[in-house]
């Protein structure tokens, strides 16, 4: 991992030139995952240890906080998590894995407060790291909302299994029905689960989306995606939602954002700095001439 420190020194040279992220002069590593390795999108993440314990964002004080400032401790025993990123160069995507422990899994979303707050995890993404307000602004007209929302960076609300009426990628507040499906994006069923509504749960969920520098809610025909490139530093934004909180007089839901800012949902510069890693050949697993990578999975799961 040697190249990922230098290419990160490098960043925070030029970083000051782009929009400001959070935790200010942190950058987090994307595993560059090469398309002889992409992994299998089936739930199964054991192909992701391979990834270097620095890649791996858990659950921490240090790095998460709630998004309304109350300073609420963290307790593993309520919430345990950990995220990661990828991405793959020929193929334009950006990879997440998401693994998740919860004392309380709660799917019900016509609960608490707005949107229908169940246990998701939101992913941002700002593919040009431009920074800025992606949300409508005032005095807009509708037409002119929807076209704002998600335009230079965009935030999808993941849920597994699919909860209707979101589906399992809600790209907030859109009308668009073409973004949650290949090849723009997928899968509902990558996960795995154990446990049930209101029952202590373990899951686990990788997936994909590509980038756009102009998302446009009528088609990926009237969108520009993003190009992808070694080096470049992109914005994420990653925040949890744990919706058993409070007590059953006065319910809460809290949002554990990656750097603390409540604005995340609208606002690009609040997002977080990533590096697209080189390959890390040293890590991956010697491939095995006509055999799939879902094949060799077991290899490194040991």
């Amino acid at each position: 991992m040697k190249k990922f420190f230098a290419l990160a020194a490098v960043a925070m040279l030029t970083a000051s030139s782009a929009s400001a992220h959070v935790p200010e002069g942190m950058i987090f590593g994307a595993w560059n995952w090469p398309t002889s390795h992409l992994p299998n999108l089936d739930g199964d993440i054991s192909e992701w240890n391979v990834l270097p314990a620095e890649l791996w964002l858990e659950i921490n004080p240090d790095l998460f906080a709630v998004d309304d400032g109350s300073g609420k401790p963290v307790d593993t025993s309520d919430l345990w998590f950990r995220f990661a990123m990828g991405w793959n160069d020929e193929l334009d995507r950006i990879y997440y894995v998401y693994d998740r422990f919860d004392n309380n899994w709660d799917r019900d979303a016509g609960g608490v407060g707005c949107c229908g707050q169940d246990d998701s995890v939101e992913v941002g993404l700002d593919s040009d790291h431009s920074g800025d307000w992606f949300w409508q602004q005032e005095g807009q007209s509708e037409e002119e909302q929807l076209r704002t929302r998600g335009r230079q960076a965009q935030t999808g609300h993941y849920r597994w299994p699919a909860l209707e009426p979101f589906g399992w990628y809600w790209f907030w507040m859109s009308t668009s029905d073409w973004h949650d499906e290949e090849p723009y994006s997928c899968c509902t069923d990558s996960f795995t689960l154990d446990g049930v509504h209101g029952s202590e749960a373990t899951i686990q969920a990788e997936w994909y989306t590509v980038g756009w520098d102009d998302f446009n809610f009528a088609g990926p025909g009237e969108s520009l995606q993003h190009d992808f490139v070694e080096g470049e530093i992109i914005g994420a934004g990653l925040q949890v939602v744990d919706n058993d909180n409070g007590t059953e007089e006065d319910p809460k839901t809290w949002k554990w954002v990656l750097g603390g800012q409540a604005d995340i949902f609208g606002n690009a510069s609040s997002f977080s700095d990533f590096i697209l890693l080189p390959v890390d050949e040293a890590n991956l697993p010697t491939a095995v001439e006509n055999d799939s990578w879902g094949h060799i999975k077991a290899s490194i799961a040991q």
